[in-house]
């Protein structure tokens, strides 16, 4: 299992709650019953490092393995997701690390 980290910005004029609405009723429920998608959770982001602004979104995603988390947007069915979302945040401005937990 990995835990996937992704940030990103929305674009100008979409406002936060703009943004909410769209992931509660589009990207949550599609994006969490995809294969290999153990767990997905979106925060709005507050505050960043001090009073950085570089990110609006975190996704928050455990995922059974890198790859499969990878193939979750080139299914079918996220392809409308997908290109909904490019309208609302900025790609370039995405981030996205990975990793596994370290155990005790």
């Amino acid at each position: 299992m990995v835990k996937v980290f992704i940030t990103y910005k929305l674009r100008p004029g979409v406002s936060r709650e703009e943004y909410a609405e769209w992931s509660r009723r589009v990207d949550q429920p599609m994006a969490s019953k995809q294969p290999g998608v153990l767990r997905y959770e979106i925060y709005q982001v507050v505050n960043g490092t001090d009073g950085e602004d570089w990110c609006d979104v975190m996704e928050v995603i455990e995922a059974a393995s890198w790859h499969a988390w990878k193939r979750v947007n080139t299914y079918p069915e996220m392809l409308e997701a997908v290109e909904e979302w490019r309208q609302i945040s900025i790609p370039g401005s995405v981030r996205v690390v990975y990793g596994t937990q370290v155990e005790a």
